[in-house]
């Protein structure tokens, strides 16, 4: 396991970050390696690698990285090129994605938008504003 790792080796061999439950962060998250959060942040997180808010996991802020799993509470924004939304995962927000998953009983509140030419039909769309 890493903790807040330099060593991209290391990233690049599956090391994740765990914020544990119980442990409160505030601030601003840059990392490689899979981050995992049961514990509760408050702030921006830039991941080039995936995001999982687990079930006991609150982030309020931003997130940008590959890909978003939600599991627990977000609230804020976030780009990714696949959110999804599991079971009894809440997000309240704005949401800018390639692709969006929802799974039953997961919840969005807020705005979602697809990444630009993300889908053949926006690319038919501003060839028909001309």
């Amino acid at each position: 396991m890493a903790i807040f790792t330099n060593d991209h080796k290391q990233a690049a061999n599956g090391s994740a970050t765990i914020i544990a439950q119980g442990t409160k962060l505030k601030g601003e998250i840059n990392t490689d390696c899979h981050l995992h959060i049961d514990g509760e942040v408050e702030g921006m997180i830039h991941s080039s690698n995936t995001v999982v808010i687990g079930k006991n996991g609150v982030v309020v802020g931003d997130i940008f990285a590959p890909r978003l799993i939600v599991s627990g509470k977000f609230n804020g924004n976030a780009q990714a090129d696949v959110i999804e939304i599991m079971p009894l995962g809440f997000v309240d927000g704005k949401i800018v994605s390639s692709e969006l998953i929802i799974e039953r009983k997961g919840i969005l509140v807020g705005e979602s938008r697809p990444k630009d030419n993300a889908h053949p039909l926006l690319e038919n769309r501003a060839d028909h504003k001309a």
